[in-house]
């Protein structure tokens, strides 16, 4: 385990010199437009990030999600403009279930899916990523229970993507068949929703660190009435409160990635997407105040993050989503089991 904690710790390093040197404001502006940075991506790949966690009998890593918190917390911190989470999660599904990996990064959805008797599938999906990549991969619930799919992004059309304007991939499954299936691993209880949770909240803590970084450099940079702005009390009263939703944040992400390693990730992940959602909303808002009309202007940074956060927040399950989740297990285990699922998950 130390080993593996060494290892997370010093690939979270190169990742985020990597992320550092290329992921630039012309980085960003073509991935909105469509552009995938597929020199970055190989960089990755080169260094193993993208399979970190397939076991290394089939060619990955090995590693545990608790060990990649720190590289996807870079990611978010970056805004970094790649699946890359999304792949990590897809690439260790599909080889736990024995599927061929595919090259390239994978589109991931947690939309519900259904498969019929004779593997075809119905639903629709709006993918993020998903014109970017060759593969997506879900899960479908059909008469044999929950199926892991891979499909074939090229049946999908251009969609123009959510809040963060990261480009979409719509799909209309009328009776598709998947590239490949596998019965899901035993422990998708939520298809693929706790691991694509786990990531945004990860990605939440660190972009919110960043929003913390661009605010304190902002206030100490920018002066009005002949004195920086952090100088006032109520600017450093607004930059302490979302020092405070990072931190806040930053623990989710640890306990989603910890909490997927365990036996029932579904508490830990659930009270940690709820928090990072939380703080999301909370510090996008306290960040736009710190900037006043200068954040909202296209050529500042700040938007990339925001509406990366704005996005994230509803992506693997809303906060509301996963507060009802735990609602309903608490009221399932009757009063004289709140306590112990509490202190327990």
């Amino acid at each position: 385990m130390n080993d593996n904690l060494n290892i997370g710790a010093l690939l979270a390093e190169q990742v985020e010199r990597l992320f550092a040197a290329e992921v630039t404001r012309a980085t960003l502006v073509a991935a909105e437009s469509g552009q995938l940075a597929h020199a970055l991506w190989q960089q990755l790949e080169e260094m193993g990030v993208p399979s970190a966690l397939v076991a290394e009998d089939a060619g990955g890593a090995g590693l545990l999600w608790s060990d990649l918190e720190g590289v996807l917390s870079c990611a978010g911190f970056h805004a970094a403009p790649l699946p890359l989470g999304e792949t990590l999660a897809a690439r260790q599904a599909l080889a736990e279930v024995g599927l061929n990996l595919p090259g390239g990064p994978l589109a991931l959805t947690d939309s519900p899916l259904v498969m019929a008797a004779d593997g075809a599938l119905s639903g629709t999906l709006v993918v993020p990523w998903g014109g970017q990549c060759e593969h997506l991969v879900a899960v479908a619930e059909g008469p044999q229970g929950p199926s892991l799919c891979l499909l074939a992004a090229a049946a999908g059309t251009p969609h123009p993507g959510g809040t963060s304007r990261i480009p979409a991939l719509a799909l209309c499954l009328d009776g598709m068949q998947p590239l490949a299936s596998a019965p899901a691993p035993a422990r998708a209880e939520f298809g693929l929703r706790a691991e694509l949770a786990a990531v945004r909240a990860a990605q939440i803590g660190g972009a919110l660190e960043r929003l913390l970084a661009l605010c304190v450099e902002y206030g100490n940079t920018r002066t009005q009435f002949g004195r920086p702005i952090g100088k006032f009390q109520a600017v450093q009263q607004m930059i302490a409160a979302l020092a405070e939703q990072a931190a806040a944040a930053r623990v989710a992400g640890q306990l989603a990635c910890r909490s997927l390693a365990s036996a029932n990730p579904g508490f830990g992940v659930a009270a940690a997407k709820v928090q990072a959602g939380k703080s999301a909303a909370a510090g996008a808002a306290i960040a736009h105040q710190v900037f006043g009309a200068m954040g909202i202007t296209d050529e500042h940074e700040l938007h990339f993050h925001t509406r990366r956060l704005w996005q994230w927040r509803d992506e693997g399950g809303s906060e509301h989503w996963w507060a009802e989740h735990l609602g309903r297990r608490v009221i399932a285990a009757g009063g004289a089991g709140l306590w112990p699922t509490l202190v327990g998950g």
